[in-house]
């Protein structure tokens, strides 16, 4: 298993925080061109949370033995050879995909993970479940930053019927050095159509980090940023805040029923082109590829 280094514990009371940002600011930057946006640590990393619970079976499951829920795709050369291609990635069979609960109406109508009402169990908890950091699946994260090391995380997930949806929420991580209230950040939302590509269910490939079905880039609304009163505990009591990203939508959309794939990251605003950041060696940019794509933070690195 893979570690990040802990590099800041971020404490706050649950509070609401509107971000809004330009149409410019919003929609630049999710274009695939086959180069790196940003490869800094200078805001930190957004890592994205996984949910323990199937709503619709255990069938995918994180595992992709069972056809799997994580599929990842980037933009930055550093990663690898297969640039700008959707890949599955293998992860538990315990984790059902990044963590997403869809409400309308204020009745929450699909959730995997139980943050919002508070069914999780101890599946972020490894103390409780008297495992080894290692061993405790919710522990783990999805590095999702589309402007930086240019990778995001998305994660399969099923509606049964027609849906309607007026609000989204994602849930993130913010230990790696990331303020999530920093002005210097925007969060995105998208959601995929899926298709089938020797064999493999991948979500479509719209040749950008925008998803087809939805995508926060096209789709007015507001976002919000709340502490979710839900902790990451270590083996050793050790505690991480877990954050709450929602979107609600100016207008419901309404989605049919089939396979999606969802995702949310962050992203650094200004642009590259009119904002100088100290870069990182391409040593180093490796050796982050190999630490911190899939990462577990463990409270000995603090």
């Amino acid at each position: 298993m893979n570690y990040a280094r802990r590099l800041n514990h971020l404490v706050f009371a649950t509070i609401v925080l509107t971000l809004t940002w330009s149409a410019a600011e919003v929609q630049a930057g999710y274009l695939f061109n086959g180069a790196p946006g940003y490869q800094t640590d200078a805001f930190g990393y957004y890592y994205a949370i996984t949910g323990g619970q199937f709503p619709t079976g255990t069938t995918p499951n994180g595992d992709n033995a069972s056809g799997g829920t994580f599929r990842r795709i980037y933009d930055d050369p550093a990663w690898g050879a297969s640039i700008n291609t959707w890949l599955k990635d293998d992860w538990f069979p315990e984790n059902a995909g990044l963590a997403l609960t869809l409400y309308d109406g204020g009745t929450n109508i699909y959730d995997n993970n139980g943050i919002d009402d508070g069914t999780q169990g101890d599946f972020y908890n490894a103390q409780a479940q008297g495992t080894a950091n290692a061993d405790t699946p919710g522990l783990y994260r999805a590095y999702s930053m589309s402007n930086n090391f240019d990778h995001v995380y998305a994660t399969y997930f099923k509606l049964e019927s027609e849906t309607t949806i007026d609000t989204i929420v994602g849930f993130f991580d913010s230990t790696a050095g990331l303020d999530p209230f920093s002005p210097y950040l925007k969060y995105n939302m998208n959601i995929w159509s899926s298709t089938l590509v020797n064999g493999d269910l991948l979500p479509t490939n719209t040749g950008s980090f925008a998803g087809d079905v939805f995508s926060t880039h096209f789709t007015g609304g507001t976002f919000s940023v709340t502490d979710s009163g839900i902790d990451r505990v270590f083996e050793d009591g050790t505690t991480d805040d877990i954050f709450r990203l929602e979107f609600q939508l100016d207008s419901p959309v309404t989605l049919a029923a089939g396979e999606y794939f969802f995702s949310h990251d962050a992203a650094i605003v200004p642009e590259p082109s009119s904002f100088v950041l100290l870069g990182i060696g391409s040593v180093a940019i490796v050796a982050f590829g190999l630490r911190k794509r899939r990462a577990l933070q463990k409270p000995s690195d603090a």
